[in-house]
């Protein structure tokens, strides 16, 4: 990673990267409350005092499907900043539980029982049912991706093993990610803080890069497990296009977007490929996009989040120019 990642904005064949990158700069005062939003009335003030706080920081990474990471028409800013996962994290917990299928060692209707020391806060339904249950690994799967279950990937951490999640990890060499473990739990009495789980916009887009042309997993599980991205109910990235999940899950969008996205105090992540689906999207191709978050000023979670809005409206840029 160079000593300034933001000299790393755009490539040069990116129409008016320049302006791309200004963009991005002007985004990251935004999350910082140095500036007001876009979407806020004329004449509002910054959150911030003039002359207090810093800007936050974005990552976005976005490129062709059939393309290369900083190569053509690719996008990338911040690409190898670490950035704190939140729920992104996921994303190779699913790489290694699929892994351990694709060995022999497990199989997708394999029964865990999710108990009730299992069920943490947060986002995800798990928590709210009756203990005891067993559940299928791929439902306890989907449950993690599409709702963001917290207690389902808690179950799968502690199926596949943080050495073994960790170790596939590196072994793809998505060298910016680490998983710190499981997600809400409090720790140990008078032991030091944990550091949270971390990852880069360009791991991200890799991953989904190579999931997507069958890099990392053999065929039938490359596409049990593309099933479950398209899945997907929260996502950040299409607020500002005018995405419509429901007429994209009947094939009446111009995109469907499959992607995992991930939230924590100061920070929105949003990441996965865009699909064209209808006529509306003739002639477009698919493409990757992992955009980053943090240091944002709004730490609310609340569905107006500025980070959220600041994830939709890179995404915005990004699609202008790709899609």
């Amino acid at each position: 990673m160079p000593d300034d990642p933001t000299t790393r904005a755009t490539d040069s064949s990116v129409p008016d990267s320049q302006d791309l990158r200004r963009r991005f700069e002007q985004l990251e005062r935004v999350l910082g409350g140095l500036e007001p939003a876009e979407d806020e009335a004329p004449g509002t003030p910054p959150r911030v005092a003039e002359g207090t706080g810093a800007p936050g920081a974005l990552a976005v990474v976005a490129f062709p499907l059939d393309g290369v990471a900083g190569e053509g028409n690719a996008i990338s800013y911040r690409a190898d900043e670490p950035f704190p996962s939140a729920s992104t994290i996921k994303v190779y917990v699913l790489q290694a539980l699929f892994e351990r299928v694709a060995a022999g060692d497990a199989d997708l209707d394999d029964e865990l029982p999710v108990n009730a020391h299992d069920q943490v806060s947060g986002s995800g339904i798990l928590k709210a049912l009756t203990p005891g249950r067993h559940y299928t690994l791929r439902d306890i799967a989907t449950l993690m991706i599409v709702v963001s279950d917290n207690t389902a990937t808690n179950v799968l951490i502690e199926y596949v093993g943080l050495e073994n999640l960790n170790a596939s990890i590196q072994a793809h060499g998505w060298r910016g990610t680490r998983s710190a473990g499981k997600l809400q739990v409090a720790p140990v009495d008078g032991g030091p803080r944990r550091s949270p789980s971390t990852t880069t916009a360009g791991d991200l887009a890799d991953y989904f890069a190579r999931l997507w042309r069958g890099e990392l997993l053999p065929a039938p599980l490359t596409e049990e497990a593309k099933a479950i991205y398209r899945k997907q109910q929260f996502c950040e990235m299409g607020r500002s296009i005018g995405y419509d999940s429901y007429d994209a899950s009947i094939g009446e969008a111009p995109w469907l977007i499959a992607s995992k996205s991930g939230s924590i105090r100061g920070t929105r992540n949003d990441a996965g490929v865009f699909e064209p689906v209808t006529a509306a999207a003739h002639g477009a191709r698919p493409f990757v996009i992992a955009i980053m978050t943090k240091g944002c000023v709004d730490e609310r979670f609340h569905s107006d989040n500025l980070g959220a809005r600041v994830v939709g409206w890179a995404a915005a840029e990004v699609v202008e120019r790709l899609a």
